[in-house]
């Protein structure tokens, strides 16, 4: 048997979720060839010989790219068998199961993707949708058959692109923020992938060339003590290394004693989900911080000599044009300019289908209709000007991420028109100092660009900016 594992689109990385189930399909003598089309052509050509299709759908924008390539597929051969795996491979399942895929797999999916693959053609494979939560024993991701590192995402730091790549050290939450799709399918379990799978891939990646590693954890500190033991183990075989690590404020302040050990362990930088400025917001979403517990993680981190990128969700229903000035303002106060990637300043925020917002009061007179095709809920702005904002904010970082464009620049037009929008005479950009950034600026909830689109062969529309 003979399956194609497809990946549309993973923040700029070698897709740790081609890779991982690549070894264990491996194990159970599946026969595995990979594409992953963020960074490779497509040709016909790539299904001779293959029995069954799988796309890796580990967030938003994937899914949205992998739809339209699925459906192309089946049309070109109706017999095929397709799956869909990964996080996001439940939304909009009543227009991806029966029409594009015959087979969905949420959650822990590999032993459910194992058996399908070893299964497909039989008449006993799974088909619909199967979730699990369940532990799942994975092997070293198997990286040989994906391009090579040099294609991807760099580091950009003391005036070097280092070579970087991505790990998962545990997968799920122990929190239900309510914008997070990660809730709706583990409901606050997480599930760890084990230390001696972790160590010996980034053993492998140092091998091959690697000088910085994400771990892609949706929190790195859930389970501390495993993460902290597992980071020291990584430092201890390859001290030449630098991390970076997805961690809640709330964590950040809570494990305030780590921050200074995990700066000798080679942690440059820390992304967190600060999202809005107004606290207002923030307890809508149940982040469990403030806009000051905001301003003390940054303090926090920078006095252990850690950086800090921190992440927005600037535009929801009620945002007005005051909250972006308040937005701008804090990453201005902080000095926060070369840690922020365009795109933050442009996301609205997305309802996928079965979102905790979905039925939240707050929410719900803003909403207009689920759109299937772009898997989430339209809803309109109570205020006009903040729509036509995210319009020109939204197209000013969609076209620069496509075209190259220089981000300082960038965030120095959409600060401009920040100004301009809402009548505030903007101030200087202040002087900030220089923060390390991979070079892959998009965002895993964000809609895909032209460009992105283009890339898998396709035209793809953005969502619309409000209700018909």
């Amino acid at each position: 048997m003979r399956l194609l594992l497809v990946s549309t689109y993973e923040l700029g990385r070698q897709p740790v979720h081609i890779a991982s189930p690549a070894a264990a399909l491996t194990a159970a003598e599946v026969d595995v060839a990979t594409v992953d089309l963020a960074v490779e052509d497509w040709d016909s050509a790539r299904l001779d010989g293959v029995d069954a299709v799988a796309f890796s759908v580990p967030m938003h924008t994937a899914m949205r790219l992998a739809i339209p390539m699925a459906r192309e597929l089946r049309r070109q051969q109706p017999g095929l068998p397709i799956a869909f795996y990964g996080l996001y491979a439940g939304v909009g399942q009543d227009l991806v199961v029966g029409d594009v895929a015959d087979s969905v797999f949420v959650g822990e999916y590999e032993p459910d993707l194992v058996e399908w693959a070893t299964t497909v053609g039989s008449g006993t494979e799974e088909k619909g949708v199967s979730r699990s939560r369940g532990r799942t024993k994975f092997h070293r991701p198997a990286r040989s058959t994906l391009p090579s590192h040099d294609n991807y995402a760099r580091l950009e730091w003391m005036g070097e692109a280092r070579l970087a790549a991505a790990v998962e050290a545990s997968h799920g939450c122990r929190h239900r923020c309510r914008h997070c799709p990660i809730p709706v399918v583990y409901d606050g379990r997480m599930r760890v992938v084990g230390a001696d799978s972790v160590l010996a891939d980034i053993d492998h990646l140092a091998s091959d060339g690697i000088r910085h590693v994400t771990f892609g954890d949706p929190d790195f500190l859930n389970a501390p003590r495993y993460s902290m033991d597992l980071l020291t183990e990584a430092h201890a075989a390859h001290p030449e290394l630098t991390y970076d690590v997805t961690v809640k404020v709330e964590h950040i302040l809570a494990h305030r004693s780590l921050w200074p050990q995990m700066a000798e362990l080679g942690v440059l930088f820390v992304v967190s989900a600060f999202e809005s400025t107004d606290d207002r917001t923030l307890d809508v979403l149940d982040k469990n911080h403030t806009a000051a517990d905001m301003s003390e993680a940054v303090a926090l981190l920078r006095s252990s000599g850690i950086h800090v990128r921190p992440t927005w969700l600037p535009f929801f229903p009620w945002t007005l044009p005051s909250d972006l000035t308040g937005i701008v303002g804090f990453i201005d106060d902080h000095r926060l300019w070369p840690a922020t990637d365009p795109v933050q300043l442009a996301i609205k925020l997305l309802i996928p289908e079965g979102s905790l917002l979905e039925t939240h009061p707050a929410v719900v007179p803003y909403l207009t209709a689920y759109q299937p095709e772009s898997l989430t809920w339209t809803w309109r702005f109570a205020d006009q000007t903040t729509e036509r904002l995210q319009g020109a904010l939204d197209s000013i970082a969609a076209e620069a991420s496509d075209c190259g464009a220089d981000a300082g620049d960038t965030l120095l037009l959409m600060r401009e028109r920040i100004g301009e929008m809402t009548g505030v005479q903007m101030a200087a950009m202040p002087s900030s100092p220089p923060a390390p950034r991979l070079t892959e600026s998009w965002f895993c909830c964000a809609e895909p660009t032209a460009g992105q689109a283009a890339a898998v062969g396709l035209t793809i529309g953005r969502v619309p900016l409000a209700s018909a």
